[in-house]
């Protein structure tokens, strides 16, 4: 963790904005958090994935890249835009400058990449992310955001404005720690913590989460390793029927849709 990130003084600072913001979240699309305790346990893929799942399903998604050091949504559109989320978040650009496209079969998704702050070297806003979600709600169905890892301040205030929060992790025993204090923090701070995403599962009863409140689990599967390498979801694959991966997802987009159903007046 950050030494110098102070979850009680971030809580101080947002609190008028998080109010704002808890006053209208019920109405609109479900803003959904993915925070990981390590990276590379799968996040991007994920989000991607269950984004395609569920535009496949008919609801209008977006993707949010707010991994903002080492962003990796845009390797999955073909035109990225001139300004990201990272220049709005710096008040340099207006939301609606600053998204793409992915077509995923007859679906389409709005991808709102990101640009590393390392190379763009500007100070980051980042409680615009509060504007950014009142600002795409009645848009869309759900709203999916890919975050940092960690806990940082950059991985925890997407948490503070979403509806839904799934912590990412794998079944190996440091991703496993690193997951469950994640998912401590964000409970002891009264965020929403609605379960684990454990991904590359490679056995059927798993390990570490076993005891643990695990939402959806995806399976490894070698076509959704090669599928990200090249920039397309599991369902953009030739023979993607034939993916455990792919039914993993579809399964988890109709679980989120029963049991988080967009809000609208």
């Amino acid at each position: 963790m950050d030494p110098y990130f102070n979850l009680s003084e971030l809580e101080k600072k947002l609190r008028k904005i998080i109010e704002e913001y808890y006053a209208l979240r019920s109405v609109g699309g479900k803003v959904i958090s993915f925070p990981s305790g390590k990276g590379g346990v799968g996040k991007t893929s994920i989000v991607v994935n269950l984004a395609a799942a569920l535009a496949l399903k008919g609801k209008k998604v977006a993707i949010v890249d707010l991994n903002l050091a080492l962003p990796n949504v845009s390797l999955f559109i073909e035109n990225m835009p001139e300004k990201t989320v990272t220049h709005f978040l710096c008040g340099e650009a207006k939301l609606s400058e600053t998204s793409a496209k992915l077509s995923v079969k007859k679906a389409e998704i709005d991808v709102y990449p990101a640009e590393s702050i390392v190379d763009l070297k500007k100070k980051i806003k980042i409680e615009r992310i509060g504007d950014l979600a009142l600002e795409l709600k009645p848009m869309y169905d759900y709203i999916l955001f890919d975050q940092s890892p960690g806990l940082s301040k950059f991985a925890v205030y997407p948490t503070l404005v979403a509806d839904v929060v799934f912590v990412v992790s794998a079944d190996i025993k440091p991703a496993y720690l690193d997951a469950i204090k994640v998912r401590d923090v964000l409970e002891s701070s009264d965020v929403n913590f609605n379960g684990f995403v454990v991904n590359m599962a490679k056995r059927k009863n798993l390990k570490y989460f076993y005891n643990e409140r695990v939402y959806a689990t995806i399976p490894y599967d070698w076509r959704l390793k090669n599928a990200f390498s090249s920039g397309k979801t599991v369902f953009q694959l030739r023979f993607s029927f034939l993916s455990s991966s792919r039914r993993a997802f579809s399964n988890f987009a109709k679980r989120l849709i029963e049991d988080f159903p967009p809000e609208r007046e």
